[in-house]
C-alpha cells in the first residue's frame, strides 16, 4: 500500500491528462462536489540544506489548491503550477482514497503504474548525465 507522500509525489509528477485519466472512473461511478473552486495561491518552499541539515525556505511557488467531496468524503489538493483540472482530478482521487467503503485497488494500480513509468523516465536521465559527469579527483593526479 501506497504512503500518502508516494501518491502525492507520483500525481506532482504525473502529467494533467494521466491525473485524469485516473480520476475518470471515479467521476463517472461517484457524486462529486466542488466545496473550494480550483484557485491560485502562493505556498512556502521548505528545503534541507546537505551540510547542516537545516532548514530554510527557499522562496514562493505558484500553486493551484481546491476541495471536493466524493459520496461524502472530502478530498483535498495542493499542486506546483496553475493547472485547475489536474488539481481538481488530484482532489477528486483524494477523496475517494478517503472512502474506506471503496475498493481502491484499481486507481492505486493506475497511480502505481504511473510511479514505474516515473521511476524509469528519472533512471533513464541519471544514466545520460552520469555520462558526462567529471571526477575531479582524477583529474588533479
Amino acid at each position: 500500500m501506497m504512503n500518502r507522500r508516494e501518491l502525492s509525489a507520483i500525481l506532482a509528477g504525473a502529467t494533467a491528462q494521466e491525473v485524469e485519466a485516473a480520476a475518470q472512473e471515479i467521476k463517472d461511478t461517484c457524486e462529486i462536489q466542488i466545496l473550494k473552486q480550483p484557485q491560485k495561491t502562493l505556498v512556502m518552499v521548505k528545503v534541507r540544506e546537505s551540510v547542516k541539515k537545516s532548514l530554510f525556505y527557499l522562496g514562493e511557488i505558484l500553486a493551484t489548491e481546491c476541495m471536493v467531496t466524493v459520496n461524502g468524503k472530502k478530498g483535498a489538493s495542493v499542486m506546483a503550477g496553475d493547472d485547475f483540472d489536474k488539481c481538481i482530478s488530484a482532489a477528486v482521487i483524494d477523496g475517494f482514497l478517503n472512502d474506506e467503503t471503496q475498493d481502491h485497488s484499481r486507481v492505486l494500480e493506475q497511480i502505481r503504474k504511473l510511479g514505474e513509468k516515473q521511476k524509469r523516465e528519472r533512471e533513464k536521465l541519471n544514466r545520460q548525465l552520469r555520462k558526462s559527469k567529471v571526477n575531479f579527483n582524477v583529474m588533479g593526479e
